[in-house]
């Protein structure tokens, strides 16, 4: 629970205006972080460990997919902000 309070909050100071760069540039470092090692241990969860039923790796699946999205759209948040884009 306090690692989705500490993901929302790094989030949110990533995509804070009023934060130096530095700041920013380690917040999305970590959140980087954070999101690609959920993403692969799901798809390692999805393709590699054998005896799972079909349905629980589709589960697995779809959750990765779901995490992967969000994170390409934080990610897109953030560069597209940076490029005088429009927020989301």
């Amino acid at each position: 629970m306090w690692l989705e309070v500490l993901l929302r909050e790094l989030i949110d100071v990533a995509q804070a205006e009023r934060v130096s760069r530095p700041a920013r540039i380690l917040c999305i470092a970590l959140i980087s972080l954070v999101f690609l090692m959920g993403i692969a241990s799901l798809f390692l969860l999805v393709f590699v460990i054998e005896g799972q039923s079909l349905l629980r790796r589709g589960v697995f699946l779809m959750v990765g997919v779901s995490i992967l999205a969000y994170y390409l759209q934080f990610l897109y948040t953030v560069v597209g902000r940076r490029k005088g884009g429009k927020k989301l």
